[in-house]
Protein backbone atom coordinates (compact mmCIF):
# COMPACT_ATOMS: atom_id res chain seq x y z
CA UNK A 1 0.00 0.00 0.00
CA UNK A 2 1.05 3.49 -0.86
CA UNK A 3 -0.58 5.90 0.92
CA UNK A 4 -3.95 3.89 1.15
CA UNK A 5 -3.25 3.10 -2.94
CA UNK A 6 -2.78 -0.77 -3.61
CA UNK A 7 -0.70 -0.28 -6.44
CA UNK A 8 -0.39 -3.40 -7.86
CA UNK A 9 -4.27 -3.08 -8.34
CA UNK A 10 -4.11 0.23 -9.32
CA UNK A 11 -1.79 -0.37 -12.26
CA UNK A 12 -2.97 -3.81 -13.56
CA UNK A 13 -6.68 -3.62 -13.41
CA UNK A 14 -7.67 -2.95 -16.90
CA UNK A 15 -5.75 -5.60 -17.71
CA UNK A 16 -6.66 -8.11 -15.00
CA UNK A 17 -8.31 -10.72 -17.35
CA UNK A 18 -9.65 -11.40 -20.69
CA UNK A 19 -12.68 -9.47 -20.55
CA UNK A 20 -10.97 -6.32 -19.15
CA UNK A 21 -8.68 -6.45 -22.02
CA UNK A 22 -11.69 -6.94 -24.62
CA UNK A 23 -12.92 -3.94 -22.87
CA UNK A 24 -9.82 -1.82 -22.56
CA UNK A 25 -9.76 -2.38 -26.67
CA UNK A 26 -12.82 -1.00 -26.79
CA UNK A 27 -11.97 2.16 -24.88
CA UNK A 28 -8.22 2.64 -26.71
CA UNK A 29 -10.91 2.54 -30.30
CA UNK A 30 -12.59 5.67 -28.46
CA UNK A 31 -9.50 6.88 -27.64
CA UNK A 32 -8.85 6.66 -31.15
CA UNK A 33 -11.55 8.44 -31.78
CA UNK A 34 -10.73 11.47 -30.00
CA UNK A 35 -7.85 12.45 -32.14
CA UNK A 36 -10.26 12.76 -35.28
CA UNK A 37 -13.54 14.59 -33.47
CA UNK A 38 -12.71 17.20 -30.44
CA UNK A 39 -13.82 16.98 -27.39
CA UNK A 40 -16.80 14.19 -27.27
CA UNK A 41 -14.56 11.27 -27.44
CA UNK A 42 -12.45 12.63 -23.94
CA UNK A 43 -16.72 13.74 -22.27
CA UNK A 44 -16.80 9.73 -22.54
CA UNK A 45 -13.19 8.85 -21.71
CA UNK A 46 -13.53 10.78 -18.80
CA UNK A 47 -17.39 9.42 -18.18
CA UNK A 48 -15.89 5.90 -18.67
CA UNK A 49 -13.41 6.57 -15.51
CA UNK A 50 -16.00 8.23 -13.84
CA UNK A 51 -18.05 4.62 -13.88
CA UNK A 52 -14.60 2.98 -12.38
CA UNK A 53 -14.15 5.80 -9.64
CA UNK A 54 -17.65 5.24 -8.45
CA UNK A 55 -16.69 1.30 -7.81
CA UNK A 56 -14.20 2.12 -5.32
CA UNK A 57 -16.58 4.82 -3.60
CA UNK A 58 -18.97 1.86 -3.26
CA UNK A 59 -16.03 -0.32 -1.95
CA UNK A 60 -15.47 -2.59 -4.76
CA UNK A 61 -12.56 -3.42 -6.03
CA UNK A 62 -12.14 -1.12 -9.81
CA UNK A 63 -12.77 -3.74 -12.92
CA UNK A 64 -12.91 -2.84 -16.13
CA UNK A 65 -17.13 -2.82 -17.93
CA UNK A 66 -18.98 -3.06 -21.00
CA UNK A 67 -18.89 -0.01 -22.78
CA UNK A 68 -22.51 0.98 -22.61
CA UNK A 69 -25.09 3.78 -21.29
CA UNK A 70 -23.01 6.08 -23.74
CA UNK A 71 -25.61 8.74 -22.84
CA UNK A 72 -24.70 8.65 -18.97
CA UNK A 73 -21.08 8.44 -19.26
CA UNK A 74 -21.27 11.30 -21.62
CA UNK A 75 -23.32 13.06 -18.23
CA UNK A 76 -20.31 11.88 -15.98
CA UNK A 77 -17.25 12.85 -18.26
CA UNK A 78 -19.49 16.64 -18.88
CA UNK A 79 -19.66 17.19 -15.46
CA UNK A 80 -16.15 15.84 -14.38
CA UNK A 81 -14.38 18.03 -17.20
CA UNK A 82 -16.64 21.08 -16.22
CA UNK A 83 -15.72 20.90 -12.15
CA UNK A 84 -11.70 20.88 -13.54
CA UNK A 85 -11.72 23.45 -16.01
CA UNK A 86 -13.85 25.70 -13.79
CA UNK A 87 -10.96 25.37 -11.14
CA UNK A 88 -8.59 25.94 -13.64
CA UNK A 89 -9.46 29.16 -14.32
CA UNK A 90 -6.97 30.76 -12.37
CA UNK A 91 -4.59 28.78 -14.22
CA UNK A 92 -6.25 30.38 -17.72
CA UNK A 93 -5.97 34.19 -16.74
CA UNK A 94 -2.81 33.81 -17.24
CA UNK A 95 -1.80 30.91 -19.50
CA UNK A 96 -4.24 33.18 -22.53
CA UNK A 97 -2.71 36.22 -22.02
CA UNK A 98 0.85 34.90 -21.95
CA UNK A 99 -0.14 32.87 -25.41
CA UNK A 100 -1.73 36.13 -27.29
CA UNK A 101 1.83 37.81 -26.19
CA UNK A 102 3.72 35.21 -27.35
CA UNK A 103 1.97 35.51 -30.87
CA UNK A 104 2.09 39.12 -31.30
CA UNK A 105 5.58 39.66 -29.63
CA UNK A 106 7.75 38.20 -32.65
CA UNK A 107 4.97 40.53 -35.09
CA UNK A 108 5.78 43.79 -33.64
CA UNK A 109 9.39 43.11 -32.66
CA UNK A 110 9.56 42.92 -36.86
CA UNK A 111 8.42 46.49 -36.62
CA UNK A 112 11.48 47.41 -34.42
CA UNK A 113 15.40 48.09 -35.14
CA UNK A 114 18.30 45.27 -33.72
CA UNK A 115 18.40 47.33 -30.56
CA UNK A 116 14.85 47.90 -29.48
CA UNK A 117 13.74 44.06 -30.66
CA UNK A 118 16.40 42.67 -28.94
CA UNK A 119 15.23 44.22 -25.73
CA UNK A 120 11.58 43.63 -26.13
CA UNK A 121 12.96 39.81 -26.74
CA UNK A 122 14.61 39.97 -23.27
CA UNK A 123 11.64 41.57 -21.87
CA UNK A 124 9.56 39.51 -22.92
CA UNK A 125 11.27 36.58 -21.97
CA UNK A 126 12.19 37.67 -18.19
CA UNK A 127 7.81 38.31 -18.81
CA UNK A 128 7.66 34.50 -19.48
CA UNK A 129 9.77 33.36 -16.69
CA UNK A 130 8.24 35.37 -13.76
CA UNK A 131 4.92 34.28 -15.09
CA UNK A 132 5.63 30.77 -15.03
CA UNK A 133 6.65 31.14 -11.38
CA UNK A 134 3.72 32.00 -10.50
CA UNK A 135 1.37 29.13 -12.74
CA UNK A 136 3.66 26.24 -11.45
CA UNK A 137 2.52 26.39 -7.64
CA UNK A 138 -0.90 27.29 -8.68
CA UNK A 139 -1.41 24.36 -11.03
CA UNK A 140 0.34 22.28 -8.73
CA UNK A 141 -2.15 23.27 -6.17
CA UNK A 142 -5.35 23.11 -8.29
CA UNK A 143 -3.88 19.44 -9.91
CA UNK A 144 -3.65 18.21 -6.24
CA UNK A 145 -6.97 19.61 -5.29
CA UNK A 146 -9.09 19.42 -7.78
CA UNK A 147 -9.92 15.53 -7.53
CA UNK A 148 -11.57 15.92 -4.21
CA UNK A 149 -14.32 18.32 -5.94
CA UNK A 150 -14.69 16.11 -9.00
CA UNK A 151 -15.27 12.88 -6.54
CA UNK A 152 -17.89 14.69 -4.92
CA UNK A 153 -19.67 16.01 -7.31
CA UNK A 154 -19.66 12.51 -8.66
CA UNK A 155 -20.73 10.72 -4.80
CA UNK A 156 -24.16 13.29 -5.10
CA UNK A 157 -24.67 12.84 -8.48
CA UNK A 158 -25.00 16.92 -8.59
CA UNK A 159 -22.26 19.04 -10.47
CA UNK A 160 -23.06 21.86 -7.99
CA UNK A 161 -21.32 19.69 -5.17
CA UNK A 162 -18.40 20.33 -6.74
CA UNK A 163 -18.37 23.55 -5.62
CA UNK A 164 -19.42 23.01 -2.19
CA UNK A 165 -16.23 24.54 -1.02
CA UNK A 166 -16.64 23.37 3.00
CA UNK A 167 -18.22 19.90 1.90
CA UNK A 168 -15.08 18.60 -0.31
CA UNK A 169 -12.47 20.69 1.63
CA UNK A 170 -12.67 18.67 5.05
CA UNK A 171 -12.36 15.05 3.22
CA UNK A 172 -9.43 16.49 1.29
CA UNK A 173 -7.90 17.81 4.51
CA UNK A 174 -8.28 14.84 6.07
CA UNK A 175 -6.70 12.62 3.95
CA UNK A 176 -4.38 15.58 1.77
CA UNK A 177 -1.08 12.60 1.84
CA UNK A 178 -3.63 10.38 -0.35
CA UNK A 179 -4.54 13.30 -2.61
CA UNK A 180 -0.92 14.37 -2.96
CA UNK A 181 -0.15 10.53 -3.38
CA UNK A 182 -2.93 10.01 -6.31
CA UNK A 183 -1.33 13.11 -8.10
CA UNK A 184 2.44 11.79 -7.52
CA UNK A 185 1.01 8.47 -9.14
CA UNK A 186 -0.51 9.90 -12.03
CA UNK A 187 2.22 12.58 -12.94
CA UNK A 188 5.00 10.01 -12.37
CA UNK A 189 2.62 6.66 -14.49
CA UNK A 190 2.40 10.15 -17.53
CA UNK A 191 6.36 10.47 -17.18
CA UNK A 192 7.25 7.42 -17.77
CA UNK A 193 4.47 6.23 -20.44
CA UNK A 194 5.80 9.56 -22.62
CA UNK A 195 9.47 8.58 -22.01
CA UNK A 196 8.22 5.13 -23.03
CA UNK A 197 6.73 6.64 -26.28
CA UNK A 198 9.82 8.70 -27.03
CA UNK A 199 11.67 5.50 -27.00
CA UNK A 200 9.40 3.63 -29.61
CA UNK A 201 9.25 6.72 -31.61
CA UNK A 202 13.07 6.95 -32.00
CA UNK A 203 13.86 3.82 -32.88
CA UNK A 204 11.97 4.40 -36.17
CA UNK A 205 10.95 0.46 -36.63
CA UNK A 206 8.92 0.74 -34.06
CA UNK A 207 7.24 4.28 -34.38
CA UNK A 208 4.44 2.56 -36.24
CA UNK A 209 2.78 1.57 -33.39
CA UNK A 210 2.74 5.25 -32.26
CA UNK A 211 -0.84 5.71 -32.92
CA UNK A 212 -2.16 2.44 -31.22
CA UNK A 213 0.30 3.52 -28.25
CA UNK A 214 -0.90 7.22 -27.96
CA UNK A 215 -4.94 6.31 -27.34
CA UNK A 216 -3.71 3.27 -25.24
CA UNK A 217 -2.01 5.72 -23.12
CA UNK A 218 -4.81 8.08 -22.74
CA UNK A 219 -7.42 5.59 -21.72
CA UNK A 220 -4.71 3.83 -19.27
CA UNK A 221 -4.19 7.11 -17.91
CA UNK A 222 -7.74 8.64 -17.35
CA UNK A 223 -8.20 5.24 -15.47
CA UNK A 224 -5.49 5.68 -13.35
CA UNK A 225 -6.16 8.93 -12.38
CA UNK A 226 -9.92 8.53 -11.63
CA UNK A 227 -9.10 5.50 -9.59
CA UNK A 228 -6.34 7.27 -7.57
CA UNK A 229 -8.45 9.93 -6.63
CA UNK A 230 -11.66 7.88 -6.30
CA UNK A 231 -9.24 5.89 -3.59
CA UNK A 232 -8.06 9.23 -2.13
CA UNK A 233 -11.59 10.35 -1.79
CA UNK A 234 -12.93 7.38 -0.27
CA UNK A 235 -10.07 7.42 2.59
CA UNK A 236 -10.46 10.85 3.25
CA UNK A 237 -14.13 10.28 4.09
CA UNK A 238 -13.74 7.45 6.40
CA UNK A 239 -11.14 9.28 8.19
CA UNK A 240 -13.24 12.25 8.97
CA UNK A 241 -16.02 9.77 9.41
CA UNK A 242 -14.07 8.04 12.47
CA UNK A 243 -12.72 11.65 13.79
Amino acid sequence: MFFGHDLNQLFSFPFKDADSRKHFLVGCVVSLTAFIVPIIPYFILYGYGARIAKQILNNEAPHMIPWDDWGGMFKDGAKMFGVRIIYSIPILIFVIPLFLLGVAVPFFAESLNNSNAEGLIIVFVFFILGTMCLILPISLAINVTVPAPEMHALEKDDFAAGFRFAEWWQIFRANISGFIAAFGIYYFSTMILMFAIQIVYITLILACLIPFLLPATTLYLVLVMYAASAQAYKDGHNKLATT
